[in-house]
């Protein structure tokens, strides 16, 4: 039996009606289709190296999908997070490429993610999230990545996931986004470096264009978590709602959490529906 680990509390829910629960997940249906969320999957053994500890993570990760009856090759997103991640964030990327290649993810479709640098506490250096879909007939649930108007793909540097993803049925569509942080166009380095005020609206604009490309606005975000590298980089977010009543303020949590650069301040992971 897998064992659960910490793991934050994210702003994202479920489709449909609730169906069932596993020790790290819950599945739910709706008439088109079944989907899953599985959290706080860690390594079997804490004492093993990092690379080798996400290695098993992401192992774990499948045995815990399958618990919920979905596959790997059901994710439509990840959430990664990782202890001491400046340190080791190269050997996490080797560790899911590896995995990906081993899985076929990469000759199908690379699920959107969150990486942050984050301690669940109990020895683990990772822990890890994720959200399956299936549809219950061919075409009743379709799923496709999505770039960001405004940011270079992920891909083209090496880390292994996609800006945005758009998951849709005949009754509803749901882009979930990335977590997103400030970055030069066309290029992966970061931008506004030591500004957290730019890089909040530097950021904030890359989502909403990803939201623009759909035909979605703030007022369709259904869910969302900022991380915050200090605790007084709190006031800049708080500042950017203020001039942004639309955005729902319902999913406007922030957590203090190390970004996967030491030059981020500010990161955002978020998910927008529509009903057709």
């Amino acid at each position: 039996m897998l064992g659960r680990h910490g793991f934050p509390e994210i702003d994202f829910s479920l489709p449909g009606s609730a169906a069932g629960a596993t020790d790290l997940g819950a599945t739910s249906s709706d008439e088109w289709g079944d989907y899953a969320l599985v959290k706080g999957v860690g390594p079997s053994d804490c004492s093993a190296t990092p690379y080798e500890q996400a290695l098993s993570a992401f192992n774990n990760l499948s045995s815990a999908l399958a618990e919920c009856s979905m596959g790997f090759s059901d994710v439509v997103r990840t959430w990664i997070y990782a202890d001491g991640i400046l340190g080791w964030y190269s050997d996490l990327n080797r560790a899911r490429d590896r995995f990906f290649r081993a899985n076929g993810v990469f000759d199908r479709f690379v699920p959107a993610s969150t990486g942050i640098g984050w301690s669940c506490g109990d020895g683990a250096k990772i822990v890890l999230g994720a959200f399956a879909a299936r549809g219950r007939e061919p075409g009743a649930v379709e799923r496709e990545p999505l770039p960001s108007p405004l940011q270079c793909p992920a891909l083209e540097y090496g880390s292994s996931f996609s800006r945005a993803a758009e998951l849709r049925t005949p009754g509803w569509r749901r882009v979930l986004v990335s977590g997103t942080a400030s970055i030069l166009p066309d290029s992966h380095e970061v931008a506004h470096v030591g500004d957290i005020e730019a890089q909040v609206d530097c950021t904030m604009r890359a989502v909403e264009a990803i939201y623009a490309s759909r035909g979605m606005s703030w007022r369709d975000v259904s869910g969302a978590l900022v991380y915050l590298k200090r605790a007084e980089y709190r006031g800049a977010w708080d500042r950017w709602l203020a001039g942004h009543p639309e955005f729902p303020r319902t999913h406007a949590r922030s957590i203090v959490a190390d970004v996967c650069r030491p030059e981020w301040l500010f990161e955002i992971e978020s998910d927008a529906t529509v009903c057709k």
